[in-house]
This record gives C-alpha cells, structure tokens and sequence, in this order.
C-alpha cells in the first residue's frame, strides 16, 4: 500500500458517482466475533479503545444513535477511571429544522455530561467552503458529506472521535422484521403490512419485485440502457439479504456501502492525526447484537433501543421516532446557486441524461444520492476556471515615448 495517505482512499466506480448509490458485498469486511458478551457489554468494549486515546470526543447530536453512544462512552470512562469524553455537537443557527437542543439538553442532564462543547456552523454543504478544500484535494469520496465534517476530526487531533454512524441500519428493519411485526401483541393489521410480510418470506422473484416498487424513481436521470441494468443489479443485491437477523446483520456489515465509508473515514479522520470509532458498526457489537435478537430481532426500532439502553437513557429518547431535517444543510446556498446555474458540464453524458438531473436538481428536496454528482460537476467546474486563469495572458507592457 502506499504511503502517501490520498492513495489509500476506496474510490468509486463511475456508474456509483451517477447513481450515488453504492452496490455489493465485501469479501475483505472484518470477521465477526464470536465472543458472548451482552449488546451494552460489547458496545463498551468497542468504546475503549477510543477513551484511551484521549481526547475522545463523541459527534454528539442529540439522535438516539449518538446519544447512545455518548451514555456507553461516559458509564465506560467512569468504570475504568479514564478522561471523560467530549460531547462536540454541530448547529446550524440559520437552518432551524435542524434545532435538536431540547433532545441535546434532555440528554446532557440525564448523563450528567460535564463537557459538551457547540459549535454553531454557517454551513455544511456538500460543495461549501467546509467540504470545497478536502474536494479540491483528494476528489469525490464515499460518502459525499464526509469533506464537511473537518471540524470535527479536527477537534479530535491527537485522540479519537466516535460516532452513531450505522445505527439506523443495524438497530432498525431488517428483511424478517415486517413478518416480525405481525407478532406482536396488536390483532388487526393493515393490508400493507400483511403485503409486507409476505413478500419477505416469497421466493428471490417475488422479493426482487417488492424491492422495485420500493425504489420506483432510483436514479431516474441515468440514461435509459444503462439504468435498467443498474436497477437490475442494485434489485438482485437487495434481493439477496438473508432471512434471518443475524445473517441479515452480517450481510449489512459487509457491504460494499459500510466498508469503504469506514474506510475513507478512518483515512481522512487520520490526516487530521485522529482515530475513528463507530462502534454501532463494529463485528463484536453486531454479533451481540444478533444474538440478543434471536432469529426474527427485536419488535422495531424503539424495541431495540430499549433493550439495550433501558438502564443508560429516558425512555422519552429511546422511543423517539423524529430526526432533523438536514437536507437544507447538505444542499444549501451553495449548492442551489450551482444547480440553477449548471452548464451541464462535468458529468459524463453517456451515463447521465442530462435534462432529467437538471429536473431532478430543481426539485424543492433534490435526491440525496445526486450529491456525488453535484460535487463532479463543482470539481470539475473548479478545475476548468482554475486552468482558465493560468491561461489568461499576462497584461503588455506599455513603453512610453518622449
């Protein structure tokens, strides 16, 4: 491997930046383990090592992924007689959708955080000037919102940084969860629901179908040849998620989607002399996690978080079913300016049709999974003025006559 650390980012393939949608499994993803430890014991276990690293500091949101993993890293902390972490939280005083501080503040007091810092941000937008300068220098990386997040590796130089990445996959529905729900204690059940659970115990046609009516606009600006393979291939991998929960956890864990995420941010957090954790998704978590489930996991999301968090944090968090709204941040003004002006320059059109991205780019919400896209386009808008002003002929002199 080299040792210059931008080559050993995990790129994309081109038809990923087109569809922002990341496809596969790794062979390489690490094993699991095979220790029996309880979710919460586990959890705790993959929070050390960050907390002998000091300072550790948690990417604190007020989320029940991040709050969960800020109450491991204090009960650890306090346990072993190491520093207490850093709660860092990121706000966007102009963007008010995104206000946590009541989840924020109901937390702090509940843990008795002593150490939580704020930082108010002006922006975090996918070609702003918090991810503009990491683009410029080492190109479109999986995932897109990884350039922006400069402040918080740089808060954790020296020590290490955790975060709640990955929670909502591996604590929230997997493929036996809607058969799952028909469990429980409720009598009457909607006909969706029964749909549901039906098509996830059918054979591989019947689930490949349910996959393309759950996907019906995915990546709808590709051209049209190119996106019926794509949907093809991106229908037989979701198509492919086994039955069970813990067979459905490790196939989470080695997707190609997680691997090179970690990955790249495992990079980038040590450029800036950081140690990245993301215990959620650590093998030792997932297999405890597995276990305590049981073949068909837990009722739904709620269910798990209780019963691994029931003794750490409220009740009124742990059944929490909002999130903020981030989307006007990761597409904001700088982003809107670019897509209102774009030349549809700087994709590659014989992948992408480019009237329908530049339809998709006017929508008041813009698909997420454009972000790739919208930050090639910028790249190489950048490159191409950059080149312009090099070429630009320097100014005559001018001789003067008596």
């Amino acid at each position: 491997m080299s040792s210059d650390p931008f080559n050993q980012y995990l790129h994309l393939t081109p038809l990923e930046v087109a569809t922002g949608v990341v496809v596969g499994r790794e062979d390489a993803a690490a094993p699991v383990s095979n220790a029996r430890h309880t979710p919460l014991e586990a959890l705790g276990q993959a929070v050390l090592p960050a907390l002998l690293r000091p300072p550790c500091v948690v990417a604190f949101s007020g989320g029940r992924d991040s709050s969960a993993v800020l109450a491991v890293a204090l009960e650890v902390a306090k346990r072993e007689g190491l520093p207490e972490p850093v709660a860092l939280t990121r706000r966007w005083p102009a963007y008010p959708g995104t206000d946590e501080t009541y989840w924020q503040e109901l937390v702090v007091k509940a843990l008795g955080v002593r150490h939580w810092e704020r930082v108010d941000l002006e922006e975090s937008d996918v070609i702003g000037p918090l991810a503009g300068d990491s683009l410029r220098r080492r190109g479109v990386l999986w995932p897109p919102f990884a350039h922006a997040l400069t402040v918080l590796f740089a808060r954790a130089s020296g020590g290490s940084l955790v975060t709640g990445e990955g929670g909502d996959e591996v604590l929230g529905a997997r493929r036996c969860s809607p058969f799952r729900n028909l469990l429980g204690p409720k009598t009457r059940r909607a006909r969706r629901q029964v749909k549901r659970a039906l098509v996830s115990l059918g054979p591989r046609p019947v689930r490949e179908w349910g996959v393309r009516h759950r996907y019906p606009d995915l990546a709808s600006w590709l051209v049209p040849d190119l996106r019926r393979d794509f949907l093809r291939s991106f229908v037989e991998d979701q198509a492919s998620e086994p039955w069970s929960w813990a067979a459905s956890l490790r196939w989470h864990l080695r997707s190609r989607s997680v691997v090179l995420g970690t990955r790249n941010l495992e990079v980038l957090a040590g450029e800036s002399g950081a140690v990245l954790s993301q215990p959620l998704l650590d093998p030792g978590f997932i297999s405890a996690l597995a276990r305590a489930g049981g073949p068909l996991g837990f009722h739904d999301r709620t269910a798990a978080m209780r019963s691994v968090f029931h003794d750490l944090l409220p009740d009124e968090l742990l059944r929490r079913n909002t999130k903020a709204f981030t989307t006007s941040v990761v597409f904001g003004e700088w982003s809107r300016r670019f897509m209102g002006t774009w030349d549809g320059k700087g994709v590659d059109s014989s992948m992408v049709d480019i009237e329908s991205l530049r339809l998709a780019w006017s929508e008041p919400s813009p698909p997420p999974n454009t972000a790739l896209l919208l930050q090639q386009a910028w790249l190489e808008s950048e490159e191409a003025r950059e080149s312009r002003s090099h070429e630009r002929p320097l100014p005559r002199r001018q001789e003067h006559t008596e």
